[in-house]
């Protein structure tokens, strides 16, 4: 039985399905490793026993393979793609070529000549993959002692030595990975309401989470759409990623580099902003699900515009986002703007000057792209859908993407030069921390010295970008003992308190931690923290108005499934198969024919009055 398995699981949307499964009984093949390309004839021609089985290294998981694959006329049962433990040299993304492009703000009605990466082709090494609908498993297996089993059992039973058909027994493996939904969302949808049983078995669920967001100032959370005049400056950043297969998404470039650097400085404007008599309220906004089709951005304005949010549309002042920032060539960040809302708007150009002042003597230059082209895909897109609100996206990348693993499981920390010390295990890297990240002071002068420097580094910019304070204080600030401010707005108490003489809960969340027990005591300091952090739904609204064939708004659902397994054994031939068979029902039928003979036999003998013993048989 396989431990290490990640399938490729179905999703669907308005239009089609994509991803892969099995029968509902599993798919079974003959083992066959692919070497080469070339190779590629024995399974889809020549091969004397399909289906097969193919296990891909990973540098043959191309969309030229995968595409004969999926073309092979029933000759494939699936596909087991071996990941490598270090990243390939070679860039992939299984991604489109062009995230996201027709739930942006380009379209035919707003600027036809920018839609469709007309201008830009912003991921120009995506494939696609992702994107396909394979009818047969794919799986993920790790380069470990389990493959080479596996390995092995082929090189045992199923290679090829000068064109020879090898003999059976033949190793073989079973994928099961069967989906409950098929067609589009709008099918399985119905399908999910149309079923009567007491436990009801749903075929599909929405995609979908919750959007974090925090303000520096309280703002009350139970009167929706406030018309109060109160200015408010997003700063936001995307929370989720995807790759081929199910939930290796670690995004450290696409999502981390930009949700950790609004992070740092949110955590590091804590004190000052609370201290400061801002004349805008900032709101960091953490978004899911902007992956498939800006699901977390979408939602948040259609509920700004329908009054179910705490500020509404007409409070937003610009938005500020930060991208992809984790690949920096020459420590440049790129400011891009929409070309055709900034046509009239004096505030983008206000925004783009600021920025750029904030940015000087900093380990980190400035630039704009220097013609015209339209936003990369970002959820600020959402926002000028809505209307022509200021707005700039910084990025790492002038126009295509840096990122060569854009959307894939390559996208990780390897990839940023991100290393821990050897023989830790996942929890000690969870826990550890840098020397880098221990510094007292940060230096200003000459480049920057890691990632967690540059992290610094912008966030001073979006500092005075903010706030418009000295760079003397934000600094002291940035490399103080984070922790002290983090441990404040705490009521100290052994158990939860029942009431609290300043509980305001329209104005903060609160919530109960069991805290640490102090030295020389088993007995835990609980306390209260009170916070302006919050969630709200991150759930398309073509979901809440049963509009599941929506152009406007993301439809992705994912499909249910039963337990994944996987497994390798040694199959029998099918002349030998169906001798078995003939052998096993001859057996049965001498069993039931010896059983009525001898039934009727004793029936006749005890009819005639003998003795029972004379009956045994």
């Amino acid at each position: 039985h396989l431990n290490y398995k990640i399938p490729c699981v179905r999703l669907l949307n308005a239009t089609h399905q994509i991803g892969c499964q099995s029968s509902l009984s599993g798919n079974v093949g003959v083992l066959h490793v692919l070497e080469s390309e070339e190779n590629l004839d024995w399974v889809l021609r020549s091969g004397p026993n399909p289906p097969y089985m193919v296990i891909l290294e990973y540098r043959l998981f191309t969309r030229s393979i995968m595409m004969k694959l999926k073309n092979g006329s029933g000759r494939v049962a699936g596909v087991a793609v071996v990941a490598p433990n270090t990243n390939p040299a070679a860039g992939f993304s299984p991604h489109n070529t062009c995230p996201n492009e027709n739930t942006g703000v380009y379209t035919e009605k707003y600027d036809p000549t920018m839609a469709h990466c007309n201008v830009t082709v912003w991921n120009p090494l995506g494939n696609g993959l992702s994107y396909e609908e394979f009818d047969f498993p794919i799986f993920s297996l790790k380069d470990d002692n389990e493959t080479q089993v596996i390995r092995q059992c082929y090189y045992d039973h199923n290679h090829v030595v000068n064109g020879s058909a090898p003999q059976y027994p033949l190793c073989a493996m079973q994928l099961y990975s069967h989906m409950s939904a098929v067609t589009d969302t709008a099918t399985c949808m119905r399908r999910n309401d149309i079923n009567f049983s007491l436990n009801p078995d749903m075929v599909c669920d929405p995609l979908g989470d919750f959007n974090v967001w925090a303000s520096t100032r309280p703002i009350n959370n139970t009167a929706k759409g406030h018309k109060n005049g109160e200015s408010v400056v997003i700063a936001a950043a995307r929370l989720d990623s995807r790759s081929f297969f199910f939930d290796i998404a670690p995004g450290a470039e696409s999502g981390v580099s930009g949700f950790v650097t609004l992070l740092a400085a949110a955590h590091a404007l804590r004190n000052v902003t609370q201290e400061a008599h801002l004349n805008r309220t900032i709101l960091y906004t953490f978004f899911q699900g902007e992956t498939f089709d800006y699901i977390g951005s979408s939602r948040m304005v259609y509920d700004m515009e329908k009054n179910q949010f705490a500020v509404d549309l007409d409070n937003v002042h610009s938005v500020l986002e930060i991208g992809q920032v984790g690949l920096r060539p020459n420590s440049t960040l790129w400011f891009h703007s929409d070309p055709v809302s900034r046509r009239n708007n004096s505030v983008n150009e206000e925004l783009i000057k600021k920025l750029r002042a904030a940015a000087t003597g900093l380990n980190v230059s400035v630039e704009e792209p220097g013609f015209s082209q339209p936003l990369p895909p970002s959820s600020f897109q959402r926002f000028l859908r809505a209307r022509p609100i200021p707005g700039v996206v910084i990025e790492d990348h002038k126009s295509a993407f840096t990122n060569r693993f854009y959307e894939s499981m390559y996208d990780n920390g390897e990839y940023l030069n991100i290393s821990y010390p050897p023989n830790m295990t996942p929890e000690e890297q969870l826990e550890h921390i840098t020397d880098t990240a221990r510094v007292s002071k940060v230096s200003k002068a000459g480049p920057p010295l890691s990632t967690f420097y540059f992290f610094l580094s912008v966030t001073q910019m979006l500092y005075s970008f903010l706030v418009q304070s000295n760079n003397s204080w934000i600094q002291q600030l940035m490399t103080s003992d984070y922790a002290n401010h983090l441990r404040s707005n705490r009521f100290i108490s052994p158990s939860p308190p029942r009431i609290f003489s300043c509980f305001l809960p329209q104005l903060y969340y609160y919530f109960w931690v069991q805290g640490a027990a102090p030295p020389n005591s088993t007995e835990r300091q609980g306390f209260c923290v009170r916070s302006t952090v919050r969630l709200s739904k991150a759930l398309s609204p073509a979901f809440d108005l049963h509009q599941y064939t929506s152009t406007d708004y993301s439809t992705w659902t994912e499909s249910r499934w039963k337990p994944i397994t996987g497994r390798i054994f040694l199959v029998a031939s099918h002349d030998l198969e169906m001798l078995t068979l003939g052998v096993g029902i001859g057996i049965l039928l001498t069993s039931l024919l010896l059983t009525y003979f001898f039934s009727s036999k004793a029936e006749i003998l005890f009819s005639s009055g003998r003795e029972p013993a004379t009956a045994t048989y």
